[in-house]
């Protein structure tokens, strides 16, 4: 079984070729940023998100791709809607 296991990983590797770490980066990332829209839709009930909330999100996300921002995407893309949502909210009450 182990060695069935072994085989399989080495075709897929081979087909594939070797991870790419900047590839896997970018699917954390994606995940995370979808992950948080959806926090957004559900918080506001609204779709899409609001135009400077995306904004905001898509400006945090594009540097935790690129590997200039290396921490957990999911704490900081959170906090970032947290934040972003904070501001809306704030300059529509204004």
């Amino acid at each position: 079984m182990a060695g069935d296991r072994a085989h399989a990983h080495s075709l897929v590797d081979a087909l594939l070729g070797e991870p790419d770490a900047a590839a896997d980066r970018t699917v954390e990332v994606l995940n995370a940023h979808a992950a948080t829209l959806a926090w957004v839709r559900d918080t506001t009930g609204a779709y899409p998100a609001p135009p400077n909330v995306a904004q905001a999100l898509d400006t945090v996300a594009e540097r935790l791709r690129t590997g200039d921002d290396r921490r957990d995407p999911v704490p900081v893309l959170g906090q970032a809607a947290v934040d972003a949502l904070a501001a809306h909210r704030m300059t529509d009450a204004a």
